[in-house]
């Protein structure tokens, strides 16, 4: 296996197609406000950052999966990844109703037009919205375990064509809609997406196990022990991802009860303007996470230095790009979206852009440190981020009386992670050296 070449195609394919995606995102965003009106957006945005937190409840699985499907295919072990890949199915799919049906008690007792602070629909509306986007994301959520089956055999790009076919569908849909002067309701709108997920999901599966014919998915290839395997290092990432989320993905709750849904539509489109950046690296990233654990097991410590020090020449680019960015930012915003549309709170798109480089620098070593499975000072840093985020968003929202505090606030939670997680990194890389030494005498 020659690594650099699968990781240059994958970064290569992986940046073409995102970028495709990105293109198609941002002429999505003007459409669906369009479609929807600014205030009800607001609320689509609101709704998905609550029901995106299903795809943390996976207890870890999903990057189990991932290190250990790519441990098992590395020796070659097939029987052993098609037990890995079979259990973590029948675990998804479990965990999925188990959700679901709390999910549906939840839904029926929440006054939503209190929670968001919107009253232009009934709650008995709010509520059959946020059933729907419930039940397509309980689907979506067992499908889209192929994300990680495609990581671990080393095609991340694969990942971000399926996007893009999904993106493309969607606005084709989307453009008829319009053209038809269709219904254009946050039902119709969740109908549409639902679906047409649903479909690239599925299409998405079913290339992988026609691609990897030498492993597959069987009830009887369940395994407990393998269960216990992914638990054991999948406990660990929940409570990463967990954590992830409380500091991530309150901040459209929060500024939604606080200031109002309109705010939530600049808070949002502001944070997408860099998010861009985040998605980008990620991409580049995701090509060695893989390549990681494989050199790993073959001891290729100078590969993982080399590679280390080239994201660090990459995210070179990441910090002139988002300097640019902030830079230009209102003319960004006035040709996205339209002149005057999104108001800018002070600090916001400075906040933003610290933000965005303290994600993308620290997570150059979190991948490593994540395919090496030494995950627990991670943890623990994001569990104490975690414990903070809520009540110092709530007191500098107060005290600076816009959505300004909320990035504030996200940035002083994982700004530990900048100055451990490489230190941690060094350290992985002299153990494992220093076992492979003792093991060779």
């Amino acid at each position: 296996m020659n690594r650099n070449i699968i990781q240059n195609k994958n970064i290569f394919l992986g940046i073409s197609f995102k970028g495709v995606g990105i293109l198609l995102n941002f002429l999505l965003v003007p459409i669906l406000i369009l479609f929807l009106g600014k205030i009800e957006y607001g609320v689509w945005v609101t709704i998905f950052s609550i029901v995106n937190w299903i795809f943390t409840f996976d207890l870890g699985i999903g990057q189990g999966l991932r290190n250990k499907l790519t441990e098992a295919l590395s020796v070659n072990d097939n029987v052993k990844a098609s037990q890995i890949i079979s259990t973590s199915y029948v675990f998804i799919f479990t965990f999925s109703l188990i959700i679901c049906l709390i999910g549906i008690g939840f839904i029926y007792f929440v006054n939503f037009q209190d929670l968001l602070n919107y009253k232009g629909k009934s709650n008995s509306y709010l509520q059959n919205f946020i059933f729907l986007s419930l039940f397509f994301t309980i689907i979506n959520f067992t499908l889209s375990l192929y994300k990680k089956l495609f990581l671990a055999v080393h095609k991340s790009f694969m990942i971000e064509l399926i996007n893009v076919f999904f993106q493309v569908f969607y606005l084709i849909v989307i453009f008829v809609w319009l053209k038809f002067n269709l219904e254009k309701s946050l039902i119709s709108l969740i109908m549409i997406f639902g679906i047409i997920n649903l479909l690239a999901s599925l299409i998405a599966t079913f290339i992988f196990f026609k691609i990897e014919e030498k492993v597959s998915f069987s009830f009887n290839n369940f395994s407990l022990k393998e269960g216990k395997l992914l638990f054991g290092l999948g406990g660990k990432f929940f409570i990463i991802n967990v954590s992830l989320l409380v500091i991530l993905s309150t901040d459209n709750i929060i500024i939604s009860n606080l200031l109002g849904p309109v705010f939530v539509t600049d808070y949002f489109t502001i944070q997408r303007a860099f998010q861009f950046l985040i998605v980008v690296f990620t991409v580049v990233l995701s090509a060695s996470w893989g390549l990681y654990s494989e050199a790993i097991i073959n001891k290729d410590f100078n590969w993982i230095r080399l590679n280390l020090k080239k994201m660090n020449f990459f995210f070179l680019g990441i910090l002139i790009l988002g300097f640019l960015i902030f830079y230009f930012i209102e003319e960004i915003l006035d040709i996205w979206i339209g002149k005057n549309l999104v108001e800018i709170p002070k600090g916001l798109a400075f906040c933003n852009l610290i933000y965005t480089l303290i994600f993308c620098f620290t997570n150059i070593y979190m991948f490593f440190i994540n395919a090496s499975n030494k995950i627990n000072v991670q943890m623990y840093l994001f569990l104490f981020g975690a414990l903070l985020n809520i009540p110092l968003s709530i007191l500098f929202v107060g005290i600076m009386g816009n959505s300004t505090g909320v990035i504030l606030s996200t940035i002083l939670c994982v700004l530990p992670l900048l100055i451990i997680m490489p230190l941690q990194c060094k350290k992985i890389i002299k153990r494992l050296e220093s076992e492979s030494l003792k093991e060779m005498i």
